[in-house]
């Protein structure tokens, strides 16, 4: 029941931007805007100009950023902003927000470089504790086997001190 109420109000509301648009369109497309207007009037996009303004306000928005100051706003509305003037504004902008994007990066990466310094050190102490406990049983072993070594030693030269006093009697 709910499905076919949306299906039925999806069609209406198709229906009447259908209905409605190619006249929409057509007044909208023949009268020129304010913006169309001054565009017309406007000489021709200087990459150069926006390029050299661009270059200026990245730099300008990094040291106001990284020096801790505020964000400055726009300077002029965008109908009276020349080439220089709009690239130096989006580069303001594009300049001071990669600053803090640094900021962010740097702590990331601080914070990988102090990960990984933890991971090293639990490391080398892990393979410091396992070299000790294997130089442990190195010890013991080398130490057993004196022992049995000394035994046998001993349990030889026994022997062959009673053969002769067998011989003896």
């Amino acid at each position: 029941m709910r499905r076919t109420g949306r299906v039925m109000l999806l069609g209406s509301a198709l229906l009447t931007t259908l209905a409605l648009s190619p006249t929409g369109v057509s007044h909208a497309s023949a009268a020129p805007t304010e913006a169309t207007l001054s565009m017309s009037h406007h000489s021709a996009f200087s990459r150069d100009d926006y390029k050299k303004g661009f270059h200026d306000g990245y730099k300008d928005g990094r040291a106001d950023c990284k020096s801790g100051k505020e964000m400055k706003k726009a300077m002029h509305s965008m109908a009276e902003e020349d080439d220089y003037e709009r690239g130096y504004s989006d580069g303001y902008d594009k300049g001071f927000h990669s600053c803090k994007r640094m900021k962010k990066e740097k702590k990331e990466k601080m914070h990988r470089m102090h990960e990984e310094r933890m991971h090293r050190m639990h490391k080398e102490k892990s393979q410091r504790m396992y070299e000790q406990r294997m130089q442990r049983m190195h010890e013991q072993r080398m130490q057993r086997m004196h022992k049995e070594k000394t035994q046998r030693m001993h349990e030889q030269r026994m022997r062959t001190e009673k053969t002769p006093r067998m011989y003896q009697s």
